[in-house]
């Protein structure tokens, strides 16, 4: 119970949900001694099925919650597991079994989960509160007042007010980190948005019942394609078109999640924003997936339209002892599934500064190195989604742009994020030659593959499997990030994965290039030494 008084905290975290919530037990595990407050809108417990995207997982943020915050047993027994990717590229009138299907046959070696954000953080905030935090729910900040002392002065005083109950209540904080979501506090008072010239818009509902994709074709030799059991369900179900794609998620509560995000130039917000609009548009778009809804239209629990989805900052990290993490700092884009992973990194780097700061030590150099790694980190992924929606409804294109945005995901930030590494400057600063090749190698990449669209726009969906367990290079890195390395070792392994991904580049402009002549991109003259990638160019006709 918050009295009238002033309360003094270590860490003031603003928004109690999954950022924030997590970051409080982070912070926690590494010392219950930290005095945290999280000031949060809503009262808990929260409605399970709670409105809000990030249900689906990806290896860093899965492992950042399964095994960095000790919360397997709860995503084991109360979430569910997910079965990858996958993808869907058809023409309006033709079945699943007649269009392509990009995905895997069998789950792959390192986990990933499909989250009930509402149920995962009515989990979070009772353990938050059993640790120590004080978690103040039903609470609306209404002003925050930066301690405008000279950095590093050892008494910074951040000041937080609050309404709650209908009372006006204070406290200060030696930190104070955002994790509001879209509200973005400290981002709006600090003049800190940046436009990333990437415009998506979107629509999602929850629908209570299980829409189960498996259900959508009677093909005996479809519904064996991955294997004996019906579980294609289980996957983040990707329906794939130009300038679009629509999202099914199942989440444990039996609720399914529903979204539709489009490129604005190609489909208009308005044709999408109410629920019968959205139903209208998959009526044309994706008949089956209407027609899967339509004896549920009653049981739909919430609808939510968004203009400009993706959101970025110019700062997140301060030493004047201030964080940006979660939506309040930045938002990629959801097809990728990318939000845990940068609650994982944020996370883990503002962690790493307070961390640091209440044993004394100063951040004053920490601070801004650890934040041009997140907006490097950030920038990279971005360069896969942005202007890259008119090439969503070509399978060719994107089977083998899903190979090359998993290698550059598996093969370098998740590597260093499972080797805790993201927060060792030194180690960082080793792997920069590495890095700003990656870089390099993924602008020519994402441009090649626009630049293919240009002269292969058509669906030429085929009636194909793309099973991802099949392709080495996939199954070898995603197996390898489950490996603890010793540094020594982990330069290694990752100057091999810069090799392997550039190998890749030459393999893929080699092989395209060939079918397509008229396609002249700049890439390395080199020629592709390996054939890693044959029987992906054969299945999709290359």
């Amino acid at each position: 119970m918050i009295s009238n008084q002033t309360h003094k905290y270590d860490v003031a975290i603003l928004g109690g949900g999954l950022a924030g919530l997590t970051l409080a037990r982070q912070l926690l595990m590494k010392d219950p001694s930290t005095r945290i407050a999280v000031i949060e809108k809503r009262s808990f417990p929260v409605s399970e099925t709670t409105h809000k995207v990030g249900e689906s997982t990806v290896e860093i943020g899965a492992h950042y919650f399964g095994e960095e915050l000790q919360l397997k047993k709860h995503l084991t027994d109360q979430q569910l597991p997910k079965f990858g990717l996958r993808f869907f590229f058809k023409d309006a009138w033709q079945s699943l079994s007649e269009g392509t299907e990009v995905g895997g046959s069998e789950f792959f070696a390192a986990p990933s989960y499909q989250v009930d954000r509402g149920r995962l953080e009515n989990y979070l905030a009772d353990a938050d509160t059993e640790m120590g935090a004080d978690i103040i729910d039903g609470a609306r900040v209404r002003q925050i007042v930066l301690d405008s002392s000279e950095n590093g002065t050892e008494d910074t005083q951040h000041e937080i007010v609050f309404l709650k109950d209908g009372r006006e209540h204070t406290v200060v904080s030696r930190w104070v980190v955002d994790a509001s979501g879209r509200a973005s506090f400290l981002k709006r008072k600090l003049g800190l948005e940046e436009d990333l010239k990437h415009d998506i818009n979107a629509v999602w509902f929850r629908i209570d019942a299980s829409i189960q994709i498996d259900g959508w074709c009677d093909d005996d030799r479809w519904q064996t394609l991955t294997g004996k059991v019906r579980r294609r369900w289980l996957s983040t179900n990707h329906l794939m078109g130009e300038g679009y794609w629509v999202w099914l998620i199942p989440l444990a509560t039996g609720s399914t999640s529903i979204g539709i995000v489009a490129d604005p130039r190609i489909h208009s917000l308005r044709s999408l924003n109410r629920f019968d609009k959205a139903m209208a548009w998959l009526e044309t778009h994706e008949p089956e997936c209407a027609e899967s809804i339509r004896p549920y239209q009653d049981n739909v629990q919430d609808f939510l339209a968004i203009k400009k989805m993706s959101r970025g900052s110019r700062q997140v990290f301060s030493a004047d002892r201030w964080g940006l993490v979660g939506e309040a700092a930045a938002f990629l884009d959801p097809f990728y599934s990318p939000g845990s992973d940068f609650i994982a990194i944020g996370n883990t780097m503002v962690g790493k500064l307070i961390e640091e700061d209440l044993q004394g030590r100063s951040i004053q150099q920490l601070a801004p190195t650890l934040q041009s790694v997140f907006l490097t980190l950030f920038q990279n992924n971005l360069l896969t989604y942005r202007d890259q929606y008119p090439l969503f409804g070509n399978p060719r294109i994107m089977a083998l742009k899903f190979v090359w945005d998993y290698a550059v995901y598996w093969g370098f930030p998740a590597l260093l994020y499972f080797n805790e590494k993201l927060t060792d400057v030194n180690f960082i600063q080793s792997l920069s030659h590495g890095v700003e090749e990656i870089r390099d190698m993924n602008l020519k990449m994402q441009e090649f593959f626009r630049e293919w669209y240009e002269v292969d726009p058509h669906v030429n969906a085929v009636s194909a499997f793309v099973n991802q367990n099949e392709i080495e290079i996939m199954t070898r890195l995603n197996a390898e990030l489950k490996e603890k390395l010793e540094d020594s070792e982990l330069r290694n392994r990752f100057r091999d994965n810069v090799d392997l991904i550039r190998d890749l580049m030459l393999e893929i402009t080699e092989r395209v290039q060939q079918s397509q002549p008229q396609l002249q991109v700049a890439v390395p003259s080199q020629r592709a030494n390996t054939h890693r990638l044959d029987h992906v160019f054969e299945m999709l006709n290359l």
